[in-house]
């Protein structure tokens, strides 16, 4: 059985899109070790997920991103005279990510891309550890393909690594996308992206300091597009290159001294520049808005209150709308053995929001 964590973009939200910029992405799975998981035996080419209602064979035109992953994996491996055999996959997925109608930004998507990919190796007699970055490449070219972009690729990579990473985007041009979704026209790009080293490719792994800890708060009946955040952002860039080149350095410059912080276990630190990370994120949603029709903003006022009472409470050493913000989600850094859960869910009964704590585990 396979298990492949979701994350959590605690630094790095827009300025990961940018080749080279640093991020942290944060893998988390619950209490017990469990993120996304795939069961995989010898037999029909099937990918079933009870939870989702999904009882498939894997076709790139049934809109499904595991079927992306399965056939991706199987045309790489074919080509590589490496498939061994077909494969049935049974997913389940752990209730930290939400249910289908109502995610909670973990990542299940990615997760889920990753486990299948993995899943398949394995099923062939190929140790998923031994070829981690083979596996990274097949799941980013997966999800592109999928979603008709290039995205960041920050989620896929720590599902595929399964621990917290500093995390650099590649080079979009070393993605070869498929030109048609022919078989020869697969296995074609798959050797030429996946048998080339990725050059800007950055995943190191980062120990999260055990002095703290993360707590994340799902956000009842809110949500936010991550899609349309970011379409919103890159359409307001176009015309203006230079103000958000501007911003997007201020973002990094702080960022880069929170994580710095975050190693070395110095709190006041950590809090200083992420606030400063914080201003130039409200900056690009105050410059964005004014130009895009209904932006959803990075940090919503009410979150933005609620962070604020929060760092107020004995414990809190800083608190950020994750990766693209909105109401997707509350993410905490707190002192080990926090103790104010409680009082953070009144704050958000004072905002007219209800916060649903759900309990992590960071790898």
């Amino acid at each position: 059985m396979i298990t492949v964590p979701g994350k959590i973009l605690f630094y790095g939200g827009f300025s990961v899109l940018e080749k080279g910029n640093p991020s942290l992405s944060i893998a988390v799975c619950d209490e017990n070790g469990k993120g996304v998981t795939a069961e995989y035996e010898e037999g029909e080419r099937k990918i079933i997920s009870p939870q989702f209602g999904l009882y498939l064979e894997p076709k790139l035109e049934d809109s499904q991103i595991v079927s992306f992953a399965y056939i991706f994996t199987e045309k790489y491996l074919s080509a590589c005279a490496k498939l061994k055999r077909h494969t049935k996959i049974t997913l389940s997925n752990s209730q930290i990510f939400g249910e289908k109608d109502h995610k909670t930004g973990l990542g299940s998507s990615a997760a889920a891309t990753v486990a299948v990919v993995k899943a398949l190796f394995e099923s062939n007699g190929f140790d998923s550890d031994a070829h981690v970055e083979t596996i990274h490449k097949i799941s980013q070219l997966a999800y592109a393909a999928y979603s008709k972009k290039i995205g960041s690729g920050f989620d896929i990579a720590t599902s595929s690594f399964g621990k917290t990473i500093m995390y650099r985007r590649y080079d979009p041009a070393e993605l070869r996308l498929p030109a048609t979704f022919e078989a020869e026209e697969i296995e074609k790009s798959l050797k030429e992206s996946v048998n080339e080293p990725w050059e800007w490719i950055r995943t190191v792994p980062f120990a999260f300091p055990k002095q703290y800890s993360l707590i994340f708060f799902n956000i009842k009946r809110g949500s936010t597009s991550t899609i349309s955040s970011v379409k919103a952002v890159m359409e307001w860039k176009k015309s203006n290159a230079e103000e958000y080149k501007k911003i997007i350095k201020m973002q990094v410059k702080a960022e880069e001294k929170a994580i710095a912080y975050l190693a070395r276990h110095r709190s006041s630190g950590i809090r200083k520049y992420t606030h400063k990370a914080r201003e130039a994120h409200q900056l690009l949603q105050d410059k964005v808005k004014t130009a895009v029709k209904d932006f959803d903003p990075i940090e919503p006022e009410q979150l933005k209150n609620i962070i604020e009472e929060a760092e107020k409470i004995e414990g809190v050493v800083a608190g950020r709308c994750p990766g693209a913000g909105g109401y997707d989600g509350l993410a905490f850094i707190v002192k080990r053995k926090f103790e104010g859960i409680g009082k953070i869910l009144e704050i958000g009964d004072s905002q007219s929001l209800k916060l649903d704590h759900i309990k992590l585990k960071v790898l």
